[in-house]
C-alpha cells in the first residue's frame, strides 16, 4: 500500500481525502442527532409499524371522504399515534395541551355535521394549524414564543420535514446493522414483520378487487363499507397516499426530534421609535378625522350629507374597506410592538390607532348590517361580521399587550380566534341565511334593484349546503317548497337527494342524514 503511495502520491490524496470529508459527514451527523433523534433510531421497531398502521388508518378515515363520520375519529387516532410517539420518546405530556386537542376533536367533530364546503376548507385548515401548534408546543418550551416566531417555527418544520422524507429508509439501515451486530434472532423477526407488512397492503388490496370481481355479493358489501369502488386505480391510489403518509408522518417525528428551532426568542426591538412614531403619528390623525367623521355622520347622522347621497347609501358602503383597514392597522401595530423600541409616545400613538380602529370595526358593522337588509344574507357576509367581531377582540389584547409586555398575546389569539371560528363551524351560517332569506319581513321593499336582488337570491339559495335543507326542505317554511314551480327548488332537492344517495358508513353526515329524512329521500 505504501509503495502504491510513493509511486503515485495523488493516490493518497484521494484517500485522505476521502477520509476527511467522511469525518467531516459524521461530525456534521452527529451534531443533528439529539436524544430524542437516537431514541428514534433505536426503537424503529416501534415507530415503522406505528406509522404504517397510523397511514392505513389514515386511508381509511379521508381517503374520498371530506366530511363523513370518520374524521373524529381520524383525529382521536392522530392524537394516540403522536402521544404514544412522545412517550416512547420520554417527552411529557403538557396539561394546557388539553385546549388544542379539545378544539381539534370539536373541528372533527363538525366536519361530520355540515354540508358547507367553506367550513369544510377551514375546519382542515384549522386542524391542520392546531395540530403543528399542537406537536411544537409538545416538544418545545414555547411560554415566550410570539406570533412571528410561531409562523416561522411551523414553516422552518415543514420545510424540515421535506428534508427529513428519506428518514425511514436511513433508520431501517441502521436498525438492520444494529440488529445484525447485536445477533438477536428475536429482534430479527421485528424487522421481518416490518417488511412483510410493507409487503402485504398492496397484494391484500389487490387480492380483495380480484375477489370483489368474482363475486357480486361480497364486492357490493366491499363498496358499501368503503364507499368507493375497488379497482386496479384505486389500489394505486390507495397505495400511493398509503405510502406518502408512510413518509410524512414518520419524517415529521424526525424533524421534530432534531430540535432546529432555538427555544430561546430574541429580543427585536431593536428599530429607532422616531421612524415608528413619524409613520403611525401621521395615520393617526387620519384616522383621528376619519373618526370623527363617522361618530357624526354615521353614527349619530346629525350632519348634511353630500349632494345625491341619502343616508341609507352612504351607510351601505365601504364596509369591505374598512375590514381591510382594520386588519392593516392590526398588523400595524403588532410591527411596531415587535421591531421597535419601547417609548412612551409610540405607546400613546398606538393606542390612538387602537381606538380609532374599534370605532372602525363598529362603522364596517353598522354598514354590513344596513347592506344585509337590503341585499339579504350570504355566507361572505356572516363571515365579514364574524371577522370583525374577532379583529375587535384581537385588537383589546393587543391593546393590553402596549402597556403589559407579559400578557400571553399569541396564546390569547390563538384561543379567541379558534373558539370564535368553533362557534361559527357548529352554528351552520347556511340554515341561518336560508331562514333570513325566506323572511318576507328581510326584504327592503324601497330597494330600486329588488327584482334582481330577489332573483339572485333565489339562486342563491339553490346553491346552498344541506345545512340549509330543515328550512328549505320544509313545505312549512319554505313557500316555494309548496307549489314546487320553482326551478332553484328542483336543483336544491335534486343536488342533495344524489348527495344522500352516495352516502355510506364511511361517509355518514350527519347534516346530509337529517336532509335526506326532511326531503323524504330515504324512503
Amino acid at each position: 500500500m505504501n509503495e502504491i503511495f510513493q509511486n503515485n502520491p495523488s493516490n493518497a490524496y484521494t484517500v485522505n481525502n476521502y477520509f476527511r470529508q467522511e469525518e467531516i459527514r459524521k461530525e456534521e451527523e452527529k451534531k443533528e442527532e439529539t436524544i430524542l433523534t437516537r431514541q428514534m433510531k433505536k426503537q424503529f421497531s416501534f415507530f415503522a409499524p406505528a406509522s404504517i398502521l397510523y397511514a392505513l388508518f389514515y386511508a381509511f378515515c379521508l381517503y374520498r371522504n371530506a366530511s363523513g363520520i370518520t374524521y373524529p375519529f381520524f383525529a382521536a387516532g392522530t392524537f394516540c399515534y403522536f402521544f404514544l410517539s412522545m412517550k416512547k420518546l420520554g417527552v411529557p405530556y403538557k396539561k394546557d395541551s388539553l385546549f388544542f386537542m379539545i378544539s381539534i376533536m370539536l373541528l372533527g367533530i363538525s366536519n361530520c355535521c355540515t354540508d358547507s364546503l367553506p367550513l369544510l376548507l377551514m375546519n382542515k385548515l384549522g386542524i391542520f394549524l392546531l395540530s403543528f401548534i399542537l406537536i411544537l408546543h409538545t416538544i418545545y418550551y414555547d411560554a415566550e414564543w410570539n406570533l412571528p416566531k410561531y409562523l416561522g417555527a411551523i414553516l422552518r418544520t415543514m420545510g424540515r420535514t421535506v428534508t427529513c422524507l428519506i428518514c425511514p429508509l436511513i433508520d431501517l439501515a441502521s436498525f438492520y446493522d444494529a440488529q445484525k451486530q447485536k445477533k438477536s434472532q428475536k429482534k430479527d423477526y421485528i424487522l421481518y414483520i416490518i417488511i412483510g407488512i410493507s409487503f402485504s397492503i398492496p397484494l391484500l388490496i389487490m387480492m380483495t378487487s380480484l375477489l370483489c370481481s368474482a363475486d357480486v355479493v361480497f364486492s357490493n358489501m366491499i363498496n358499501k363499507l368503503m364507499c368507493f369502488d375497488i379497482s386496479f386505480l384505486e389500489i394505486f391510489k390507495i397505495s400511493f397516499l398509503v405510502i406518502t403518509v408512510f413518509f410524512v408522518s414518520y419524517a415529521l417525528l424526525a424533524a421534530v426530534c432534531k430540535k432546529h428551532i432555538p427555544e430561546e426568542d430574541s429580543d427585536h426591538r431593536i428599530g429607532e421609535p422616531v421612524i415608528a412614531i413619524t409613520v403611525t403619528g401621521m395615520l393617526s390623525v387620519i384616522y383621528l378625522l376619519f373618526s370623527f367623521i363617522q361618530i357624526f355622520y354615521l353614527f349619530i347622522g346629525n350632519m348634511k350629507l353630500p349632494g345625491g347621497y341619502t343616508y341609507a347609501h352612504y351607510a351601505r358602503e365601504g364596509f369591505f374597506q374598512l375590514l381591510a383597514v382594520c386588519l392593516i392597522n392590526l398588523l400595524i401595530v403588532l410591527v411596531c410592538l415587535h421591531f421597535f423600541k419601547d417609548n412612551l409616545i409610540l405607546k400613546v400613538i398606538l393606542t390612538i390607532i387602537s381606538g380609532c380602529t374599534f370605532i372602525m370595526i363598529l362603522s364596517s358593522a353598522l354598514r354590513m348590517f344596513m347592506y344585509i337588509a337590503a341585499y339579504r344574507l350570504t355566507f361572505l357576509r356572516i363571515f365579514v361580521l364574524w371577522a370583525l367581531a374577532v379583529i375587535f377582540l384581537l385588537m383589546t389584547g393587543i391593546t393590553v399587550f402596549i402597556y403589559f409586555r407579559r400578557f400571553p398575546l399569541f396564546f390569547y389569539s390563538v384561543a379567541v380566534v379558534t373558539v370564535f371560528y368553533i362557534g361559527l363551524s357548529f352554528a351552520h351560517p347556511d340554515y341561518w341565511i336560508a331562514r333570513y332569506n325566506l323572511n318576507p319581513i328581510s326584504t327592503d321593499d324601497t330597494n330600486p334593484d329588488t327584482y334582481t336582488s330577489t332573483t339572485a337570491n333565489e339562486y342563491y339559495l339553490s346553491t346552498l349546503s344541506a345545512d340549509a335543507a330543515p328550512i328549505l326542505l320544509d313545505e312549512n317554511r319554505n313557500p316555494f317548497y309548496q307549489t314546487k314551480a320553482s326551478y332553484w327548488m328542483d336543483v336544491y332537492s335534486g343536488r342533495i337527494e344524489n348527495k344522500t344517495e352516495e352516502m355510506g358508513i364511511r361517509k355518514f353526515n350527519f347534516s346530509l342524514y337529517i336532509a335526506g329524512k326532511k326531503g323524504g329521500f330515504f324512503d
